[in-house]
Protein backbone atom coordinates (compact mmCIF):
# COMPACT_ATOMS: atom_id res chain seq x y z
CA UNK A 1 0.00 0.00 0.00
CA UNK A 2 1.28 3.61 -1.04
CA UNK A 3 1.25 6.21 1.39
CA UNK A 4 -0.21 9.42 0.26
CA UNK A 5 2.30 12.33 0.64
CA UNK A 6 -0.28 14.21 2.11
CA UNK A 7 -0.76 12.43 4.78
CA UNK A 8 2.68 11.96 5.87
CA UNK A 9 3.19 15.22 5.80
CA UNK A 10 0.33 16.48 8.04
CA UNK A 11 1.32 13.61 10.42
CA UNK A 12 5.06 15.25 10.77
CA UNK A 13 3.62 18.68 11.01
CA UNK A 14 1.00 17.38 13.96
CA UNK A 15 3.83 15.52 15.37
CA UNK A 16 6.18 18.90 15.19
CA UNK A 17 3.48 21.33 16.74
CA UNK A 18 2.75 18.73 19.77
CA UNK A 19 6.54 18.75 20.63
CA UNK A 20 7.12 22.72 20.49
CA UNK A 21 3.83 22.35 22.72
CA UNK A 22 5.51 20.02 25.19
CA UNK A 23 8.69 21.45 24.92
CA UNK A 24 7.01 24.60 25.96
CA UNK A 25 5.05 23.90 28.73
CA UNK A 26 8.18 21.86 30.39
CA UNK A 27 10.34 25.10 29.72
CA UNK A 28 7.77 27.23 31.49
CA UNK A 29 7.52 24.21 34.48
CA UNK A 30 11.67 24.70 34.56
CA UNK A 31 11.64 28.10 34.75
CA UNK A 32 8.61 29.00 37.40
CA UNK A 33 10.26 25.83 39.18
CA UNK A 34 13.12 27.80 39.21
CA UNK A 35 11.94 30.87 40.50
CA UNK A 36 10.52 29.50 43.50
CA UNK A 37 12.47 29.56 46.43
CA UNK A 38 13.09 25.88 47.69
CA UNK A 39 11.49 24.69 51.18
CA UNK A 40 13.69 24.15 53.95
CA UNK A 41 13.19 20.80 54.93
CA UNK A 42 12.80 20.43 58.85
CA UNK A 43 12.35 17.30 60.94
CA UNK A 44 9.41 16.14 62.60
CA UNK A 45 9.69 16.65 66.09
CA UNK A 46 6.76 16.79 68.86
CA UNK A 47 9.09 17.65 71.69
CA UNK A 48 10.45 21.06 70.46
CA UNK A 49 9.78 23.95 71.25
CA UNK A 50 8.68 26.33 68.67
CA UNK A 51 11.01 28.87 69.33
CA UNK A 52 14.07 25.95 69.34
CA UNK A 53 14.17 26.08 65.47
CA UNK A 54 17.59 23.86 65.27
CA UNK A 55 15.33 21.15 67.19
CA UNK A 56 13.76 20.38 63.72
CA UNK A 57 15.80 22.71 60.72
CA UNK A 58 19.07 20.68 59.94
CA UNK A 59 20.08 23.90 58.75
CA UNK A 60 20.59 26.88 59.80
CA UNK A 61 17.49 28.82 59.46
CA UNK A 62 18.78 32.29 61.28
CA UNK A 63 21.39 34.23 60.70
CA UNK A 64 24.81 33.59 62.00
CA UNK A 65 24.34 36.77 64.41
CA UNK A 66 21.67 36.20 65.72
CA UNK A 67 20.68 35.95 69.57
CA UNK A 68 19.97 32.34 70.72
CA UNK A 69 16.13 31.12 70.47
CA UNK A 70 16.74 27.71 72.71
CA UNK A 71 14.50 29.05 75.49
CA UNK A 72 12.83 32.36 73.75
CA UNK A 73 9.26 32.89 73.59
CA UNK A 74 7.15 34.27 70.97
CA UNK A 75 7.41 37.81 73.55
CA UNK A 76 11.13 37.33 73.49
CA UNK A 77 11.01 37.45 69.98
CA UNK A 78 8.71 40.67 69.06
CA UNK A 79 10.79 42.74 71.28
CA UNK A 80 13.07 42.81 68.13
CA UNK A 81 10.73 41.69 65.48
CA UNK A 82 7.91 44.31 66.15
CA UNK A 83 4.63 43.95 64.20
CA UNK A 84 3.48 46.26 61.75
CA UNK A 85 3.59 46.73 57.86
CA UNK A 86 6.35 49.30 58.28
CA UNK A 87 8.69 47.39 60.23
CA UNK A 88 11.15 45.90 58.35
CA UNK A 89 12.02 43.37 61.58
CA UNK A 90 8.38 42.28 61.50
CA UNK A 91 7.54 38.62 61.70
CA UNK A 92 4.66 39.12 59.43
CA UNK A 93 4.56 36.97 56.59
CA UNK A 94 7.90 35.75 57.11
CA UNK A 95 7.25 32.29 59.45
CA UNK A 96 4.18 29.49 58.63
CA UNK A 97 1.07 30.29 60.18
CA UNK A 98 1.81 26.89 62.25
CA UNK A 99 4.99 28.00 63.71
CA UNK A 100 3.37 31.26 64.92
CA UNK A 101 0.21 29.30 66.54
CA UNK A 102 3.15 26.75 68.09
CA UNK A 103 4.77 29.94 69.82
CA UNK A 104 1.17 30.58 70.99
CA UNK A 105 1.31 27.41 72.61
CA UNK A 106 -1.89 26.52 70.07
CA UNK A 107 -1.06 22.44 69.38
CA UNK A 108 -1.45 20.56 66.27
CA UNK A 109 -4.62 18.88 67.87
CA UNK A 110 -6.24 21.62 69.22
CA UNK A 111 -7.09 22.21 65.20
CA UNK A 112 -6.60 19.25 63.65
CA UNK A 113 -7.78 16.83 66.25
CA UNK A 114 -5.86 13.22 67.17
CA UNK A 115 -5.38 11.86 63.58
CA UNK A 116 -2.56 10.42 62.20
CA UNK A 117 -2.66 12.45 59.19
CA UNK A 118 -3.53 16.24 59.39
CA UNK A 119 -5.47 17.90 56.75
CA UNK A 120 -6.35 21.24 55.90
CA UNK A 121 -8.44 22.93 58.77
CA UNK A 122 -11.78 23.88 57.63
CA UNK A 123 -12.82 27.58 58.18
CA UNK A 124 -15.38 26.86 60.85
CA UNK A 125 -12.63 25.60 63.14
CA UNK A 126 -10.43 28.97 62.12
CA UNK A 127 -12.95 31.31 63.30
CA UNK A 128 -14.03 29.01 66.64
CA UNK A 129 -10.30 30.92 67.67
CA UNK A 130 -10.11 34.05 65.37
CA UNK A 131 -13.65 35.06 65.47
CA UNK A 132 -16.35 35.97 62.75
CA UNK A 133 -15.35 37.03 59.50
CA UNK A 134 -17.01 40.17 59.38
CA UNK A 135 -15.79 41.36 62.52
CA UNK A 136 -11.98 40.03 61.41
CA UNK A 137 -13.19 42.46 58.31
CA UNK A 138 -13.91 45.05 60.56
CA UNK A 139 -10.25 45.03 61.82
CA UNK A 140 -8.91 45.19 58.18
CA UNK A 141 -11.06 47.97 56.90
CA UNK A 142 -8.30 50.29 56.75
CA UNK A 143 -5.91 48.16 54.69
CA UNK A 144 -5.58 50.05 51.68
CA UNK A 145 -6.45 49.77 48.43
CA UNK A 146 -8.77 47.08 49.45
CA UNK A 147 -9.81 45.10 52.65
CA UNK A 148 -8.28 41.60 51.98
CA UNK A 149 -11.23 40.54 54.13
CA UNK A 150 -14.29 41.49 52.60
CA UNK A 151 -14.01 40.77 48.42
CA UNK A 152 -16.18 41.97 46.23
CA UNK A 153 -16.59 38.20 44.90
CA UNK A 154 -16.56 36.27 48.24
CA UNK A 155 -17.93 38.95 50.87
CA UNK A 156 -16.44 37.09 53.85
CA UNK A 157 -16.71 34.45 53.17
CA UNK A 158 -13.43 33.30 51.57
CA UNK A 159 -12.01 30.25 52.77
CA UNK A 160 -9.15 30.99 55.18
CA UNK A 161 -6.96 28.32 54.32
CA UNK A 162 -6.47 30.20 50.09
CA UNK A 163 -4.56 32.93 52.20
CA UNK A 164 -3.29 31.30 55.23
CA UNK A 165 -1.07 28.22 54.82
CA UNK A 166 0.14 26.77 57.53
CA UNK A 167 3.23 24.88 56.57
CA UNK A 168 4.17 26.84 53.95
CA UNK A 169 4.61 30.25 53.30
CA UNK A 170 1.26 32.37 52.83
CA UNK A 171 0.03 33.90 49.82
CA UNK A 172 -1.80 36.59 48.42
CA UNK A 173 -4.85 34.45 46.93
CA UNK A 174 -5.93 38.09 45.58
CA UNK A 175 -2.97 38.57 43.08
CA UNK A 176 -3.71 35.85 40.91
CA UNK A 177 -5.91 38.48 39.26
CA UNK A 178 -4.92 41.86 41.30
CA UNK A 179 -1.92 43.79 42.33
CA UNK A 180 -3.11 44.73 46.07
CA UNK A 181 0.64 43.47 47.44
CA UNK A 182 -0.99 42.54 50.91
CA UNK A 183 1.02 41.38 53.45
CA UNK A 184 -0.34 38.11 54.16
CA UNK A 185 0.19 36.34 57.55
Amino acid sequence: MKKNPADIKNRTVCIILISLFFMTVWSFASFAASKAAPPRKAGVNKQAKAWDCAACHKDAVLPADHVPTKEMTYEGCVVCHLSGADNARSLRGRLPASHVHAFKNVRCAQCHGNVKKYDSVDMPKCVACHGATAKLAEKTAAVQPQNPHVSPHYGTDLECNLCHHQHIRSEDYCAYCHKFNFVVP
